[in-house]
């Protein structure tokens, strides 16, 4: 299914796909996973994102582990995570992100061009709108989500009273953390200075004895 619609894809015209993998799913193995990454680079596309599996509550995974049928596999992801390096390299996708990858069309910029618009801007601290329901927004340095339930979140709208719920004020944000923070997901980082005159806050001293953790540990490389 997956190789019929990106061959449909591609024969309407749409010149910038998406592939998706996902990893340390119980039962994977070193095969499989060489597999999958071979399958998705042979098919050329533009984007590449690739995710360590999660388990969250409310699932049947979870609900597995929870009853020992399953066991996460610790050391698992980290092998994976350098398959998908190396093969990602060589392939001529550039890691941009965590776990996404996107090939360049020639420019020098900071982010390859095939990188994904709509997260990219997600990261950096975008405005964008969330439609449907669970669906989270950011506006005029508020975030807010729509009603979780379905049911309710379409009656909202056939009564036009469907409202957004006000989550956190971003504007108020101190020391323990902020979802603004997600741009530091990204390979080219986000210059402290450019930080504090888009969010009002100097990192430098809001987090200066975690930073100083952090340095001490070479984890991290500092750039002007």
């Amino acid at each position: 299914m997956i190789f019929k619609s990106f061959d449909l894809l591609r024969a309407a015209g749409f010149d910038n796909l998406n592939l998706d993998l996902m990893f340390g799913i119980p039962g994977q193995t070193m095969a499989t996973w060489r597999s999958s990454l071979a399958e998705a680079i042979a098919l050329g596309s533009e984007h590449l994102a690739c995710y360590e599996v999660i388990y969250e509550e409310d699932t049947p995974l979870f609900a597995q582990l929870r009853a020992g049928k399953i066991r996460p596999m610790k050391t698992w992801p980290a092998r994976c995570t350098t398959k998908l390096l190396a093969a990602a390299d060589a392939a001529g996708l550039q890691q941009y992100e965590v776990a996404n990858f996107a090939r360049r069309d020639g420019g020098r910029g900071e982010l390859p061009e095939r990188a994904c618009r709509h997260n990219v801007n997600y990261w950096r601290g975008g405005s964008f709108h969330g439609l449907g329901p669970s669906a989270a927004g950011y506006a005029g340095g508020r975030r807010a989500t729509n009603v979780a339930n379905t049911a309710s979140y379409c009656e909202q709208l056939e009564r036009a009273s469907a409202r957004w719920h006000p989550a956190n004020n971003c504007r108020r944000w101190r020391g323990r953390g902020s979802w603004r923070l997600l741009d530091w997901r990204m390979t080219a980082g986000w210059p402290l200075a450019q930080f504090q005159q888009r969010t009002g806050f100097d990192l430098k001293l809001e987090w200066a004895p975690e930073i100083e953790r952090i340095d001490r540990t070479g984890l991290w490389q500092a750039r002007q």
